[in-house]
């Protein structure tokens, strides 16, 4: 039997539970710098499952779990020394039978023949409980012994030898046992314990009663019924210790992809916030540098002034990503379409200030959105945008929202360039913006985002559902 052995480890389960990572993959063309090779493909895959240990657990008010792990089929259980008061009870019955029998034998109450055979149950009685657990053939062999002698000797050592009979059923009936072969050992008992008294009234012998024989059958009968119950009961455990175990292993998963959708959550934010900023002062700045160049100072200033915008901007926004983070979530929280439309435009005029060009319109009739539809809308906008000014600076860019019956679509599509730029700011994307845009539109409802080449022009592709 498995499950004496067993180590303790406690594992944290977040309240939260974690969603993987969902979406169409992302192609993109060579010439416009979103290969899909700059993808990290492991931000792409779902959280390995992890190796399931046996185990059962328990959890607590506070949301942890205790699993027990278990050993497995090599740490089995003792059929009579799964307790210790199972042992000693074991060693109370070996003694007292042992002595009865001698006593009984010293008066002539029981025939010398029967001394030998009932030695033979009792010891092997004695060697189950010495032989090691995992020695499971040697074990059924001492059980068959001891119910098979003691069968033999019941009736004339007075029922005394019915005792190991009872205690070899009840053994044999495990649940790592097969079924047939318990009831093999009730009926050889059955009839074991029946011929001595059948040929003792057969040959003339006084003292045998139906009454009798009854009762001592009915001793087997009660170590068979005691052992399919026990045999039930310890079915029930293990069944309960599976459940547990499941539930364990289910529970850690769920916490440790929580854990992993929680931290790809937190880098989302960090690039949309920290990237898109960094990225356009960076443009500010090389435009300051290239007009202090030409002599141009009013110019370089009035770039001055936008980069700091810029930077305040971004430490404003910085601010409400920590918010958001720190506030509980709101699932009913909806964005108006006014609200919506004024973020977009906002980053559209950012995007010209930052010397970019572009085309936008608005199509249907917009309503407003759940929270965190607006928001992958407006980061999706955002990643495009700023890799049009790094993958086709110059160049103009076509910004079309449009509003169906059932959701809403965004496209964002520019030309894309007959070679890469290579300065700083184009070589410096990875590949995380385009994996956080799919993870943000693979946890909404009847969503997908594309990002590929159409032609002479990259296109980026989103669509959710509205709910009405």
């Amino acid at each position: 039997m498995t499950g004496a052995a067993s180590s303790r480890s406690r594992v944290h389960d977040p309240t939260s539970t974690g969603r993987g990572v969902r979406g169409p993959a992302l192609a993109a063309p060579d010439a416009a710098g979103w290969s899909p090779d700059a993808v990290p493909r492991a931000a792409l895959r779902h959280p390995s499952s992890t190796p399931r240990a046996a185990s059962s657990a328990s959890g607590d008010a506070e949301g942890e779990v205790t699993v027990v792990t278990s050993m497995g089929d090599g740490a089995l259980e003792h059929p009579m020394r799964r307790t210790g008061f199972g042992l000693a009870l074991s060693l109370v019955g070996i003694l007292a039978v042992t002595g009865y029998l001698l006593r009984q034998w010293s008066i002539g109450a029981v025939p010398a023949w029967t001394i030998p055979v009932a030695a033979v149950s009792v010891l092997a009685w004695a060697a189950v409980l010495a032989v090691p657990a995992r020695w499971r053939s040697t074990i059924r062999v001492l059980l068959f012994a001891m119910v098979m002698a003691g069968g033999v000797v019941a009736w004339p050592t007075n029922g005394l030898l019915i005792v190991p009979v009872i205690a070899g059923i009840i053994s044999i009936a495990s649940p790592r046992e097969p079924g047939w072969l318990v009831w093999t050992f009730a009926v050889i008992a059955a009839v074991l314990v029946a011929v001595p008294p059948l040929l003792a009234a057969v040959n003339g012998e006084r003292g045998v009663t139906v009454e009798g024989v009854v009762s001592i059958e009915f001793a087997v009968m009660v170590a068979l019924l005691g052992g399919v119950n026990r045999r039930q009961s310890r079915a029930r455990q293990e069944a309960a210790a599976e459940l547990a175990q499941r539930t364990a292993t289910m529970r850690e998963e769920q916490a440790k992809a929580s854990t992993l959708a929680a931290r790809q959550s937190l880098a989302r934010d960090m690039h949309d916030v920290l990237a898109h900023s960094l990225g356009g002062l960076v443009i500010q700045l090389d435009a300051v540098e290239a007009q202090l160049e030409a002599g141009k100072t009013d110019a370089a200033l009035a770039r001055l002034g936008d980069a700091r915008s810029m930077a305040a901007s971004g430490l404003a926004e910085a601010r409400r990503a920590v918010e958001a983070l720190r506030a509980q979530p709101d699932a009913v929280a909806s964005v108006s379409s006014a609200d919506l439309a004024t973020a977009l435009i906002d980053l559209i005029d950012a995007h010209e200030r930052l010397g970019g060009r572009i085309d936008f319109e608005q199509l249907g009739t917009p309503r407003d959105v759940p929270a965190d539809l607006a928001t992958a809308l407006r980061r999706a906008l955002q990643e495009s945008l700023s890799n049009a000014r790094k993958h086709a600076p110059g160049r103009r860019v076509t910004v079309r929202v449009t509003w169906t019956d059932d959701g809403v679509e965004l496209t964002v599509s520019n030309p894309v360039p007959d070679a890469s730029p290579t300065d700083a700011l184009a070589t410096s994307g990875g590949g995380r913006g385009l994996v956080g845009m799919t993870e943000r539109f693979g946890e909404l409802p009847a969503a997908q985002v594309t990002a590929r080449r159409d032609g002479d022009e990259f296109v980026v592709h989103a669509r959710a559902a509205v709910p009405r």
